[in-house]
C-alpha cells in the first residue's frame, strides 16, 4: 500500500510538470544597408493578407532632430524584408523639425486591412506630442498624421489590446514615470484617459496587457525598482488597481507581453534586476518566456546572450499561431525572429 501511494503521488506530480519548448523558424536582420546611423524601438504587426510590417525610429542618434519613423515590409512568402522607407517625420513647419520617438503598429483584426501607427514627436521626452496615422491598405499608403488631444500620447511602446468594442492603448508619461491607459470604443477616433492609482514608491512606465480568466486584465510594466510592476482591471479597463511589484526581475529595460489565442501568455524581457544605486542595467540577455497564469514564467528561448544592447522587443501572434518578434540590435539594426512554441 505504501509503495502504491508513493507511485500514485509520483504520477500525479509528473503529470503537473509543464515543459514548454520553442523552435526558431527564422532569424535575421531586417536590413543590410540603411541611410541612417542608428535605430531603436521596433514594433511589428501582421496584416490580414499575412504580410508583416515593422516600424522603428532612426536617424543620427536617439533624440536628434533628423530622427524619423521608418518602416520595412516582409510580404507573405518572401524571404527578405523590403528596404526601409521613411513614413513619418517630426516637421513642425518647413524650417523646424523635432525628433520622432517610439512607434507602435496595430492591425485591427475585424477591420479589413486597416493598420494604426502611433508615434511621438518632441525635442525632449517631457514635451512629447502624440500622433496617429492610418493605413487602409495594409501599410502600403498612410493618411496624414492626426495630432492626439493634449494629455494623450497613444500607445507608448506596446500594442493596444482589443477587448470587446474597446481598444485599450497602454501608455505612460515621463519624467513622472506614471502609467495610464487610453481607451477608444470607436476604432481610435476618440480616446479617453484612465489613470493608475499613483504610488510614489514604484517608478513604472510602458505597460503590456495580458488577458486573464474571469474578465481580468493584467498589465506588466518596466520599473526602476529592480522588478516588473503589475496592475489589474476587473471591469474591462475602466479602472485599475494600485501597482505592486512582482518577483520578475527587471533592469529598467522595455518588455513586451501578450496573451495568445490558446490562453498561454508570452513575454520578451531581460531577466536581470538592478544593482544597488544604478538606474539602468545591461540590456542583455534577451529572453522569450511563457506562462500559464501570467504570474509564473518559464524562460524557453534566449534570443541574444552576448555583450551589447538587445532591447525594446515587440511580439505578436501570427495568423498561423507562430510568434513574430522584433527588437533593437546594438542600436545599429532591427532584428527579427520567427518562433514556434511546442
Amino acid at each position: 500500500m505504501k509503495k502504491f501511494l508513493i507511485l500514485f503521488f509520483l504520477v500525479i506530480s509528473l503529470s503537473t510538470v509543464w515543459c514548454q519548448t520553442a523552435q526558431v523558424l527564422d532569424s535575421g536582420r531586417v536590413f543590410r544597408q540603411a541611410p541612417f546611423a542608428s535605430c531603436h524601438a521596433a514594433t511589428i504587426c501582421q496584416t490580414s493578407e499575412g504580410h508583416l510590417l515593422t516600424a522603428f525610429f532612426a536617424g543620427s542618434w536617439e533624440g536628434c532632430k533628423d530622427v524619423c519613423i521608418w518602416m520595412a515590409r516582409l510580404n507573405a512568402g518572401a524571404k527578405s524584408w523590403s528596404a526601409p522607407q521613411r513614413v513619418a517625420t517630426g516637421h513642425i513647419n518647413a524650417s523646424t523639425q523635432h525628433p520622432c520617438w517610439n512607434p507602435v503598429l496595430y492591425h485591427h483584426p475585424d477591420s479589413g486591412d486597416e493598420v494604426l501607427l502611433f508615434y511621438k514627436t518632441g525635442v525632449r521626452i517631457p514635451e512629447w506630442v502624440g500622433h496617429l496615422m492610418r493605413s487602409a491598405d495594409g501599410g502600403r499608403t498612410w493618411s496624414a498624421p492626426e495630432t492626439l488631444p493634449k494629455g494623450l500620447l497613444g500607445a507608448i511602446k506596446n500594442k493596444p489590446l482589443r477587448y470587446g468594442r474597446r481598444l485599450i492603448a497602454p501608455s505612460s508619461t515621463e519624467p513622472a514615470w506614471q502609467p495610464h491607459f487610453e481607451i477608444s470604443t470607436n476604432g481610435g477616433r476618440r480616446w479617453r484617459k484612465v489613470s493608475v492609482p499613483f504610488d510614489s514608491t514604484i517608478i513604472a512606465i510602458q505597460p503590456a496587457i495580458l488577458k486573464l480568466p474571469h474578465d481580468t486584465l493584467l498589465a506588466l510594466m518596466r520599473t526602476k525598482n529592480g522588478f516588473l510592476a503589475q496592475t489589474f482591471s476587473t471591469d474591462k479597463g475602466r479602472h485599475w488597481s494600485k501597482m505592486t511589484l512582482t518577483t520578475i526581475p527587471n533592469n529598467n529595460s522595455g518588455i513586451d507581453a501578450m496573451t495568445l489565442s490558446n490562453g498561454l501568455h508570452v513575454m520578451v524581457y531581460t531577466p536581470l534586476g538592478l544593482t544597488q544605486g544604478s538606474e539602468f542595467g545591461p540590456r542583455t540577455p534577451l529572453v522569450l518566456a511563457v506562462s500559464k497564469d501570467g504570474h509564473n514564467w518559464q524562460n524557453v528561448l534566449t534570443l541574444e546572450k552576448q555583450a551589447g544592447e538587445y532591447s525594446y522587443p515587440s511580439i505578436i501572434e501570427g495568423n498561423d499561431g507562430t510568434l513574430h518578434i522584433v527588437y533593437t540590435y546594438q542600436r545599429k539594426q532591427i532584428k527579427y525572429a520567427h518562433i514556434l512554441l511546442k
